[in-house]
């Protein structure tokens, strides 16, 4: 009892609390501005005394030893854990949308970093905001891991490494998502929420209902005055961003028809590319979907239109 005071005070240390959110925002900024670094290193032989080898060719061996490792952890998390049917159905449901992903959206086992990438980040969301994982913020870490994920593949697209990409990668935006729920599943699964827990706040009150309100006002605006636009007339250089007769105007692909459309290999593969609607519908169904895992989340709705409801 005494040892469990003595982390929590450390834990609510003034130092500490400062230093958690440095640690994970340092930790999310370092891995989206060494992202080019990082894909060069993948993809470019690593020499070693017993011969040299490229890091992307065995990209779906070290996924499965990840995907092991993971497994393992879950099941013996499992073993002394609570609530072991509400998470193996999540859990499930996740494998369905990483699968469904890795089929359908994903161009290259490379991409598959995204998943522990991602998955660290929310690991560290919740040292900082829930370290006694006492709150369960579970879709507010979603809607602000997302969001991270989001701001990543901007920067990539319109500073970052623009020359690398031809549009802003909606599919990116969902498997930095399934890293985010991943992580959260891992930090909250085979538990039960505290008896005194406090109700989730009515949604139209949420900082994340008004960042995304803010967000779509912004977005509306920059669209009805043509400053935005999903499609350019023709090529335009990297970054995005192309300016004619001193009008400026951001550009989400970099030439015609490219989002929403399927992607073809010389050798028959072929993967989607999410349009900026397809994206962020899914974006919000799935941030729903793994949002109820608090299982607030679903008694707030079953609560609507009575007078009293339990918590």
């Amino acid at each position: 009892m005494n040892e469990g005071l003595k982390v929590k005070g450390f834990v609510d240390n003034g130092i500490f609390r400062l230093f958690l959110p440095v640690t994970t925002l340092c930790y999310w900024l370092g891995a989206s501005l060494l992202h080019l670094e990082i894909s060069k290193i993948i993809v470019s032989p690593v020499y070693t005394p017993l011969g040299a080898f490229t890091p992307a060719h065995y990209s779906r061996h070290f996924a499965w030893i990840l995907l092991i490792v993971c497994a393992l952890i879950v099941f013996l998390t499992a073993i002394n854990g609570k609530a072991r049917l509400r998470t193996a159905v999540y859990w499930i449901m996740w494998g369905a949308a990483v699968y469904g992903a890795n089929r359908l959206l994903v161009c290259s086992p490379n991409e598959y970093v995204h998943y522990p990438q991602y998955a660290i980040l929310a690991v560290l969301l919740v040292i900082w905001r829930d370290p006694h994982r006492e709150k369960w913020p579970i879709g507010n870490l979603i809607f602000w891991g997302t969001a991270l994920g989001v701001a990543d593949e901007l920067m990539q697209y319109f500073f970052i490494c623009p020359s690398y990409g031809d549009y802003l990668d909606f599919n990116d935006f969902l498997l930095n998502q399934l890293g985010i729920v991943a992580g959260l599943l891992l930090v909250y699964g085979f538990r039960e929420q505290g008896v005194k827990i406090d109700p989730l706040l009515s949604i139209h009150k949420t900082r994340a209902f008004k960042a995304i309100i803010i967000s779509f006002a912004i977005v509306s605006v920059l669209m009805l005055s043509d400053r935005l636009k999903i499609t350019p007339p023709g090529k335009i250089p990297p970054g995005g961003i192309f300016t004619v007769n001193h009008r400026t105007t951001i550009y989400i692909e970099r030439k015609p028809g490219i989002t929403g459309t399927w992607n073809h290999f010389a050798d028959g593969r072929a993967y989607y590319v999410l349009s900026p609607t397809a994206g962020l519908s899914l974006l919000f169904a799935l941030g729903f979907l793994f949002a109820s895992f608090d299982p607030r989340v679903l008694k707030q709705i079953g609560c609507r239109g009575r007078r009293v409801c339990p918590l």
